[in-house]
């Protein structure tokens, strides 16, 4: 037992003697110049925030200029009207994508405007963009009887002839086309084989602009 004391003693004297010292750095001093850009830029993203709740939520108004009062114009969609203010800070780009005054503005020109709504739901346009108005696809519809079927690796074609209307129709069928079909009673979705001879056919789709009566089938 007195032996292995002393072999500890001796492994833990010698422990002490081999511990290893760091040196502690001191903690440098931050500047007062340096805590002052600190608070600034601090005040900075605060003030940037108090402005965006001021400024209200971002939002687009698109639609066509019906109206034009002072620095507000009146924009007419589908969905309604909506005023847009228009400032000093407001940049306008025209058709030709240059940028062009507030006096340049038409009733009837098409509009994108993009700013901040604010608490009277007028927003405060921040960017005009004047562009051509989109065109509302036509749809119509072709009722008939199946008398031509046309398959290629490329297209896929069938004729209907409507007696009634004196009237012959060719539908083209793509990829995105939903073809149906009356099968013991019931509606069944189907593919492009299965369409026959003298089946009654109806197809919805947007009329191609030419002198034959192309419908391209949804």
């Amino acid at each position: 037992m007195k032996k292995f004391s002393i072999f500890l003693l001796s492994i833990f004297s010698f422990s002490l003697l081999t511990l290893p010292v760091w040196a502690v750095s001191p903690t440098p001093e931050v500047s007062p110049s340096r805590v002052e850009e600190i608070r600034e830029a601090v005040k900075e993203k605060v003030r940037e925030k108090l402005n965006e709740v001021k400024k209200g939520q971002k939002r687009a108004f698109v639609g066509e200029i019906t109206e034009i009062t002072n620095s507000t114009l009146v924009l007419k969609n589908e969905k309604g009207e909506r005023q847009a203010k228009i400032t000093d800070d407001t940049t306008i780009i025209g058709k030709g994508k240059q940028k062009i005054e507030f006096e340049d503005l038409e009733i009837g020109n098409f509009v994108i405007a993009m700013g901040y709504l604010d608490e009277n739901n007028i927003l405060q346009t921040q960017r005009l963009v004047v562009t051509n108005k989109p065109e509302v696809p036509v749809r119509e519809a072709a009722f008939g009887k199946v008398t031509n079927i046309s398959s290629t690796e490329t297209e896929k074609i069938i004729t209907v002839k409507n007696e009634k209307k004196d009237m012959i129709y060719t539908v083209e069928i793509t990829s995105k086309t939903k073809i149906t079909k009356k099968i013991e009673g019931k509606m069944e979705q189907v593919e492009f084989k299965d369409i026959e001879i003298d089946d009654k056919l109806v197809a919805v789709g947007t009329p191609e602009k030419n002198e034959e009566k192309i419908i391209i089938a949804k």
